[in-house]
């Protein structure tokens, strides 16, 4: 804008030289102080004993605005799922039981990337005015990327039994380890119509798919929830085989005769 500015004759060349070099301290001045805010975070982290990737967005969560870091976030976690999908990976460990819930999307993902596929082809091909033409190829191009990539973040990343924990997960966003100490119940409730992925209702967390939920969880003791400022004592979300889901929890975690 500066420069824009100096050229159309809006200021004089001294004006202008003169503001960027003021706008440059003072841009420096910034990354001193996020600088210094950011190894703090890190060092803070790593002491702790914290591994360097948790360390670094310690950092990056101590003077980014949270509204960035999740768009970040969002990027990265399409990326990612791209590349995992190349190499065939999925965010499960050798000790972790897959507990499936992205069923119903398969065939939602296949219709809606070809379907994209097929009127961006159109759209390029008919469109008479060629710089509208190139611009609407990249952003549907990146549309079609972005809904591939959070597609198939939703089958890599599974809920995950683990050892005294379960995971929940939508895609690569919102994951919520839920401690299975207190659990005395574990059974099939489906339920329609929750108006967000995740909803804090009291004592009750769901963690829905497409507004739904078809198994619920109580504790008692309320058990900490990272994320959630209270104790929950009820959890709902979705699963592809809730009665297998059911039965593998009171095997695992139910106390006998609850």
């Amino acid at each position: 804008m500066d420069v824009a500015l100096a050229l159309s004759g809006v200021l004089s060349l001294r004006t202008g030289i003169v503001v960027a070099l003021v706008l440059e301290a003072l841009f420096a001045v910034v990354l001193v102080v996020e600088a210094a805010a950011f190894r703090r975070a890190y060092r803070a982290t790593r002491q702790r004993g914290a591994g360097r990737r948790t360390g670094l967005v310690a950092g990056a969560e101590a003077v980014w605005p949270p509204v960035l870091l999740r768009l970040v976030r969002a990027e990265a976690g399409v990326i990612r799922a791209l590349w995992w999908a190349v190499r065939r990976r999925s965010a499960v460990g050798p000790d972790d039981v897959p507990l499936p819930y992205a069923g119903r999307f398969g065939l939602v993902l296949g219709a809606v990337t070809a379907l994209g596929v097929l009127e961006t082809a159109v759209v390029h091909v008919l469109l008479p005015w060629e710089i509208a033409r190139w611009v609407l190829l990249v952003v549907s191009f990146y549309g079609l990327v972005r809904v591939l990539g959070s597609g198939l973040s939703l089958f890599q990343h599974p809920h995950v039994l683990r050892d005294g924990e379960l995971v929940l997960r939508s895609g690569h966003l919102h994951p919520i380890a839920v401690p299975l100490a207190g659990l005395v119940s574990a059974r099939r409730s489906t339920e329609s119509e929750h108006g967000r992925t995740v909803v804090r209702n009291g004592d009750r967390l769901v963690l829905s798919v497409m507004g739904d939920t078809d198994v619920e969880l109580r504790f008692d003791p309320p058990v900490p929830v990272a994320g959630q400022d209270e104790p929950v004592a009820r959890v709902a979300f979705w699963a592809d085989d809730p009665q297998a889901v059911v039965r593998l929890l009171r095997d695992r975690a139910v106390p006998a005769g609850r």
